[in-house]
């Protein structure tokens, strides 16, 4: 089972819009694995396809923690 952390960034769309996309992560593994996109389906998505994993073997930890925080905190 692969337990992801996830990050919100805010973003603009190519119009201009506000938006949250996501940044999904392992940080238990030896090496950072991640992987961010628009929604948080298409980050695991693209994390699942990325690294071999299966996506129903995915879970998600919560709560999810904004850019700005996650930044001050590392």
């Amino acid at each position: 089972m692969e337990r992801l952390s996830v990050i919100t960034v805010p973003a603009n769309d190519l119009e201009g819009n506000y938006h949250t996309a996501f940044t999904v992560f392992d940080d238990s593994a030896k090496d950072l694995r991640s992987s961010a996109g628009w929604t948080l389906r298409d980050a695991i998505e693209y994390y699942a396809r990325k690294y071999g994993v299966e996506k129903d073997s995915i879970r998600i930890i919560r709560p999810f923690v904004p850019q700005e925080k996650h930044l001050r905190e590392r």
